[in-house]
């Protein structure tokens, strides 16, 4: 049966707008989803969150200054006050955006180029480079940074609850290709796709563990457990790269 994914405002949280404008351009497929047109108004409420992302990416929350996020937003006190309640609602919205952000984009890729597949081959092709790109080294940032929140998110519920709704609606965003490919029997149809994502997500914060001091010595070692059980999960083969390396 298809699957109709099609989202209101009243159910995407603010600070996921700019997500929404990133999986716009997925196009819709008998098992994909459909996203709104966003108002201009939620469109500079993204513009001042990747401004407080900013500041809080190089200083930390202790840097945010609505006088400077103004400036740099080109907005005004008010407008601050009035989407945000207060500095405290600005920092959680800001974190829950650096949270989900980046994660979307890759869901945005990996949909648009499954729903493009022909057939096994191709998505078995597609699933290896995106696990590339998900455990390289050049998305350690990322990892560190998602970690990060998760850590402020233990002493804070707000903050919580709102990386939780983020996190769930990028799950059902990222189940979409996952059961576009169940459907044409390319993977295992025999879990929950969009518990999947959220496994999945989980297994890639977890690299942090072996790079908090930078590049682990054995992390090639990683990456081959990590990818074996995901390929496992899927039931498709594993990247040949991966099987070649030494104990």
């Amino acid at each position: 049966m298809p699957i109709n994914h099609s989202f209101t405002s009243t159910k995407i949280p603010n600070f996921f707008n700019i997500v929404m404008i990133a999986l716009i351009k997925v196009r819709v497929h008998e098992y994909g989803g459909s996203v709104q047109s966003l108002a201009d108004s939620q469109l500079l409420r993204d513009q001042i969150l990747h401004v407080v992302a900013k500041i809080i990416d190089k200083s930390g929350e202790g840097a945010v200054r609505i006088r400077d996020v103004c400036v740099a937003s080109k907005t005004t006190p008010p407008t601050i006050y009035r989407i945000f309640g207060d500095r405290t609602g600005l920092i959680m919205e800001a974190q829950s955006y650096r949270f989900i952000l980046n994660q979307a984009v890759l869901i945005k890729d990996f949909a648009e180029a499954v729903y493009s597949a022909k057939n096994k081959s191709d998505f078995v092709k597609i699933t290896h480079q995106n696990l590339k790109i998900m455990f390289s080294l050049k998305r350690q940032n990322f990892r560190s940074m998602r970690v990060e929140v998760l850590g402020s998110a233990q002493s804070n519920k707000e903050l919580a609850v709102k990386i939780n709704k983020a996190q769930s609606i990028a799950n059902e965003f990222g189940a979409q290709p996952i059961r576009f490919a169940q459907a044409r029997g390319w993977i295992n149809d025999d879990f929950n796709a969009e518990i999947y994502v959220a496994w999945l997500t989980g297994m890639v914060n977890a690299r942090v563990n072996i790079e908090l001091d930078g590049k682990h010595p054995k992390s090639s070692e990683w990456d081959k457990i990590a990818m074996r059980s995901i390929c496992v999960v899927l039931g498709i083969p594993e990247p040949k790269k991966v099987k070649r390396i030494k104990n």
